[in-house]
């Protein structure tokens, strides 16, 4: 089960130009480097892009567990194998997709024994994950043995 995040859609920066708020350009001007925000690394289309919270360790396998924030595409077209977010039966879920010939399945790891045949039933895909986001905090314990 997955819940989606509501994250504010406008310029991080507090300031429009921050470096000219004292009214002169500083020497150091020509070294500036601009800030790296995250997003511009992982957002290809802002405006097909959502960011869910994942509210169980379902996908542990796949490196998602509970506080995970997973990045969702749109745009993405879904193929076999890859991993998506879907509703099944008004139930939101992040699974692989595995199709095999008119079989559709949805796992949560790499054998068919933790796949769930939806090949007739009625299945919505959202997107597709691009990205997931693991905090320091679960890492931390995952290496130690320890969640």
């Amino acid at each position: 089960m997955i819940r989606e995040l509501e994250l504010p859609r406008h310029e991080l920066e507090p300031l429009e130009n921050p470096g000219r708020v004292s009214g002169f350009i500083s020497p150091a001007e020509d070294y500036k480097q601009r800030r790296l925000h995250i997003a511009q690394r992982i957002v290809k289309d802002p405006t097909n892009t959502f960011y869910f919270e994942a509210d169980d360790d379902q996908m542990r396998y796949y490196g998602i567990m509970k506080g995970s924030i997973i990045v969702v595409d749109k745009t993405v077209p879904v193929n076999s194998g890859m991993l998506i977010v879907c509703c099944v039966e008004d139930e939101w879920l992040t699974r692989r997709l595995l199709i095999q010939g008119e079989s559709i399945f949805l796992c949560l790891n790499d054998t068919m024994d933790a796949c769930l045949n939806v090949t007739r039933r009625k299945v919505t895909v959202f997107g597709a994950v691009t990205w997931t986001c693991l905090p320091h905090t679960l890492t931390t314990h995952v290496r130690t043995g320890r969640l």
